[in-house]
């Protein structure tokens, strides 16, 4: 079995046996794209290409082999395909066997005399610089081993390239398909084209370059092309087009990093698992036209291939990084997405669609009523990692149809969400074939700081950018259209080997006595432009990297304003339909810091007046640029809109910039108070305390005092600094009375009365509450007050009238899209439902408001609702789905450090325990809640219904008894009312269970008279069944069995069966319960 193990596994792969997997796939029904969206759904990555490899009989990762296994529900040794049945089927072709026809460029030279072999030697180098194979002499192959979309252009450049270094002598280059290998040799078409020679002659020596019509055909957009006399089908090439080409100049040098490039390919198809390559250098260094180069790989391997840009200013809401990537990876149109076309691209890659919720705040885009009140309820973090977790489903989907090349460019420019974003993305490529690939700068590369600490164990490699060396800088150089050597050489010793200043210099006017700096580069290609277009390029470096033409048109307000000379001289580039990027951000710096002063101020000035209305985050960040006055009140009105639609990031990074201000006066009240309502939406409770205390020191009257004072109380509130919070709330309330105003009034009382809650004062916080609901101005706080109120007639045990409370609380919620305060009383409604006997419909609500409280981030909702859950659950017998919400609950309390909600937790884990027969693991559990509530003190939470559970489980008698004093002690010194319900029923049922009838009668009479205020069905239930049982003990009668059965067949109706559970199971052996 070992070897054949050994056999089977081989470089970490397996081979597995297709016949099984195709028989298992069709007893599924499922197609090979339903196969893999089968394992997408049970969160495994297998792709269509692994499993069509896999059912071909070809070696596979074990880790697909283990995903297929186990979707199929199979073990891997039932489909791994032994040796004895791989003895018979044909083996994979080995390379070199028979080597497949395919279709190559051919450059073949023809020279009137043979070339010396110091010229020889420079033509190879030549046609290796430009990708091709030399095949023998004058004879070149691109296109292997392996076809690149370049080819045919490479193979026209390195022509042009060997015509002009054979000037002066009677040449011919002729390009045309054909196929590779073939019988025709190169003699034979030398024979057909020495015609030519003489005619290239007679030309004085100026070599001839001839395509054939067809490829000629192909190439037009790259190269200009004319009739020729001398040959039938063929053209001749005259030169290459400059004008609108984005990669002017071939890849020179850079081997080693195109080689690392293809490993990784090879790998990520072999392996379909992924990896990182991390791209740095140096401004101007080459990066972009590598990265180019990558994707054309890439897309020639069928890699599927997503590229964002970020940018350091004039980004718009829906152009941002992870923008760019959900636009291209759904498919969605460049301009402005409707809802439906968002809902269409879901459909068509398969995503459900919840996921549009956090698209749209990703693509800028407004969300629709229902999906906005849900959106608004959830936490900050809740909401950047949904979007998180969106993308990383997009981009499995996409990975799982065919491997991805995503390439995010220019990363030193991004935000630390944005880095944190990626930080989470990146490790993805362990699991799907998906290659990251970055670039950055050197200077402000996050790499180190921010990525690195969360990449332990991935697959990542550096590649960091050398400068070009001389011989490529002068290979490079050699591609210009001027034929001087001796100016190559003085442009190459001015680069220093940086690309983008080779280039440059390579176009600029060689009569332009040129300095070495960049900044002065661009100057003078400047002054070679008319004013015009200086003028518009100056604009356009204020606009930023990006900009349109038809924005660029409307600022300089001249309608047919064109850029085609600065396309032309290589300073601007068409990126689709009316858009256009620098070439560089360099080159757009150098731009935006020739213009004087002044002059940059009014063109900010001008560009803040058209965004308006329309992009009002432009418009506040051009007042700064150009340090005018209403700048600050910009941005702070910005700021406060962005805090509004929960983007906090970008209301922070405004509120810095205008604390940054130095040219004009601001508000310094609003800037204090923005500040301290962003950082506590963002969870930075301590900055807010601070930034609230700053607002209040500057407030000015009662209008600026309140929301100072609402904001501080609420931090303090966190911070558990309550005397402090009331000596606040307190001056705020006396204030607001002696000047008559009710501003603010509603939210003061409110935060009072929640103060008092936690010490047990109920009737106190009740009427805080209510005062709070007299004098509150808003929806949010008259759903808050109801809330507080219904909570305090919970806590004293009046549960008729808090079910009554919170129904109104959740209907004004309904009303008004407040789904957080819905979230945070939902399953308040389902508990109280309990002890009206509503077990079912209290098990709708705390299930909806389980599944509420986690679509909206609400952490602290959703535990008590699986706990309620569980408490219904457990009622009504059904353990197994009783122990799957607590489980849930408790994983989620320990994740957030909710320590307080573990015993109690743990305490509905003992009755599962209880109904799964596991009475030892029961106590022992029991015995741990009740450490857990001694040692945070939980006493008047929940000690007595804890001490109850454990004297339930406890084996001795005595021990047990003196539990439930305990728990009566606690009672007695005032407890949540939960606790008397719960205790007084295990306590009864732990009576019963040790026959001693009479003290379970005189805790169902104690019972009584501590709800007789206001009776509930759920206690008069169990009052009953335990005057019952006990006289059934004392004396059992058939009239006392009889009526001890009718009562508990009622409870069973009722959703109430199992709230005894070990005396339901001591009946039950003697009694027909059921």
């Amino acid at each position: 079995m070992q070897g054949e193990e050994q056999a089977s596994i081989q470089d970490g792969k397996v081979i597995l046996n297709p016949d099984r997997l195709k028989a298992l796939r069709k007893q599924l029904g499922l197609s090979q794209d339903a196969l893999a969206e089968l394992c997408m759904k049970h969160r495994l990555c297998v792709s269509i290409a692994s499993i069509k490899r896999a059912e071909t009989g070809k070696p596979v990762l074990y880790r697909t082999a283990s995903h297929l296994a186990r979707v199929y529900a199979r073990e891997l040794e039932e489909l791994v395909q032994a040796p004895a049945e791989r003895a018979g089927a044909a083996p994979e072709q080995q390379d070199g066997e028979e080597q497949e026809q395919r279709n190559v460029l051919e450059l073949q030279l023809l020279l009137a005399e043979p070339a010396p072999a110091e010229l020889a030697g420079q033509m190879a180098d030549i046609i290796a610089q430009y990708g091709g194979q030399q095949q023998g002499p004058g004879l070149a192959v691109f296109g292997l081993p392996r076809a690149y979309g370049s080819d045919a252009v490479r193979c026209l450049q390195c022509g042009l390239a060997l015509a002009n270094l054979l000037r002066g002598r009677a040449t011919a280059l002729v390009v045309r398909n054909r196929q590779w290998p073939a019988e025709d040799s190169a003699a034979a078409l030398q024979d057909h084209l020495l015609a030519l020679l003489p005619a290239c002659a007679a030309a004085q020596g100026i070599p001839f370059v001839f395509a054939e019509h067809n490829l000629a055909r192909q190439v037009g957009e790259h190269f200009v092309f004319e009739p020729t006399v001398y040959a039938d089908g063929l053209l001749h090439l005259t030169h290459e087009r400059q004008g609108l080409q984005v990669a002017q100049y071939p890849l020179i040098g850079r081997h080693v990093e195109v080689q690392q490039f293809k490993a990784t390919l090879e790998t990520t198809l072999a392996y379909q698992c992924g990896h990182i390559l991390y791209l740095r250098g140096v401004a101007g260094i080459g990066k972009s036209r590598l990265v180019q180069e990558f994707t054309d790989i890439a897309v020639q391997n069928l890699i599927d291939c997503h590229t964002a840009v970020v940018l350091d200013f004039g980004v718009r809401d829906d152009a941002t990084p992870l923008a760019q990537f959900v636009r291209s990876l759904l498919g969605l149109p460049p301009e402005a997405t409707t809802e439906r076309q968002l809902a269409r691209h879901l459909q068509q890659a398969r995503l459900p669609e919840e996921l549009a919720m956090y698209f749209r705040a990703i693509l800028g885009m407004p969300q629709p009523a229902p999906a906005a009140a849900v959106y608004g309820a959830m936490a900050h973090e809740t909401r950047e990692r949904r979007q998180v977790e969106a993308i990383r489903e997009l981009i499995l989907r996409r990975a799982v149809e065919r491997p991805l090349l995503l390439v995010l460019e220019d990363v030193h420019w991004s935000s630390p969400e944005l880095t944190a974003t990626l930080a989470a993305l990146l490790p993805d490529v362990q699991e799907a074939p998906i290659i990251w690939l970055l670039s950055s700068r050197f200077e402000q590369d996050p790499f180190e700081q921010a990525l690195r600490p969360y990449l332990h164990g991935m697959p990542v490699t550096m590649l960091d950018l050398a400068s070009l060396r001389n011989a490529e800088a002068m290979a490079m150089a050699r591609h210009a259209g001027d034929s001087d050597p001796d100016f190559h050489a003085r442009c190459v010793a001015r680069a220093q080997g940086n690309p983008l200043f080779l280039t440059q210099l390579l176009l600029a006017d060689r009569g332009q006595a040129l300095p070495g700096s960049l900044s002065n580069l661009v100057q003078t290609k400047l002054d070679q432009l008319p004013p015009q277009q200086r003028r518009a390029l100056r604009v356009a470096s204020a606009i930023g990297q990006y900009f349109s033409l038809s924005f660029l048109r409307d600022v300089l307000q001249q309608p047919g304003h064109d850029l085609l000379d600065c396309v032309r001289q290589y300073i601007v580039r068409p990126i689709e339909r009316d858009n256009y990027a620098f070439v560089h951000d360099l080159v757009m710096q150098g731009i935006y810091e020739s213009i004087p002063p002044g002059q940059r101020a009014e063109i900010h000035v001008a560009l803040a007046q058209r965004y308006g209305n329309v992009d009002p985050q432009l418009r506040a960040r051009h007042l700064d640029k150009a340090r005018h006055r209403d700048a600050p009140a910009a941005l702070l009105d910005v700021a406060a809109a962005c805090i509004a639609g929960y983007q906090y990031h970008a209301a922070l990074d405004l509120i810095e910039t205008c604390q940054r201000v130095d040219y004009a006066p601001r508000d310094e009240y609003r800037l204090q108070l923005l500040a301290g309502q962003c950082h506590a939406k963002m969870g930075h409770t301590a900055q807010a305390r601070d930034a609230f205390a700053a607002a209040l020191g500057l407030a000015e009257g009662q209008a600026q005092r309140v929301p100072a004072v609402i904001g501080l109380a609420t931090a303090l509130n966190v911070l558990e600094d309550l005397r402090t919070e009331e000596a606040l709330l307190d001056q705020a309330i006396g204030e607001a009375a002696a000047a008559g105003s009710d501003e603010g009034l509603g939210e003061l009382y409110y935060l009072k009365g929640n103060i008092y809650f936690p010490r047990g004062d109920f009737a106190m916080s009740r009427q805080l509450h209510e005062q709070a609901q007299h004098h509150a101005r808003s929806k949010e706080t008259q759903a808050r007050a109801l809330s507080g109120i219904g909570d305090s007639y919970y806590a004293q045990g009046r549960m008729v009238t808090a079910q009554q409370v919170f129904r109104d609380c959740l209907a004004l919620c309904e009303a008004h899209g407040l789904a957080d305060i819905e979230a945070s009383n939902r399953f308040m409604l389902g508990t109280t439902r309990i002890y009206l006997n509503q077990t079912l419909d209290a098990m709708a609500d705390a299930l909806a408001s389980a599944e509420l409280g986690s679509k909206v981030g609400n952490r602290r909702a959703e535990i008590v609702s699986r706990l309620t859950a569980g408490w219904t659950l457990l009622s009504t017998g059904q353990a197994f789905d009783a122990r799957a919400q607590v489980e849930q609950g408790l994983d989620l309390a320990r994740k957030i450090g909710a320590s307080r909600f573990e015993p109690f937790l743990n305490e509905s884990m003992v009755r599962v325990l209880l109904l799964e027969g596991k009475h030892d693991e029961a106590h022992a559990l029991a015995l741990q809640a009740w450490d857990s509530v001694e040692r945070l003190k939980l006493y008047k939470f929940i000690g007595p219904w804890v001490l109850s559970t454990l004297a339930l489980v406890e084996p001795d008698e005595q021990t047990s008894a003196s539990m439930l004093a305990r728990g009566q002690e606690l009672l007695e010194q005032g407890c949540v009312a939960h606790n008397l319900y719960r205790f007084h029923v295990s306590a009864m049922e732990n009576r019963l269970l040790h026959r001693q009838a009479a003290q379970a009668r005189q805790l169902a009479d104690r019972f009584e008279q501590l709800v007789a205020q206001e009776p509930c069905a759920w206690a008069s239930h169990h009052i009953a069944l335990a005057r019952s049982s006990a006289a059934w003990l004392e004396q059992p009668t058939p009239a006392h069995q009889a009526g001890m059965l009718d009562l508990m067949r009622d409870g069973r109706v009722a959703g109430l069966a199992w709230v005894m559970p070990l005396w339901r199971q001591r009946l039950a052996q003697d009694l027909p319960l059921d």
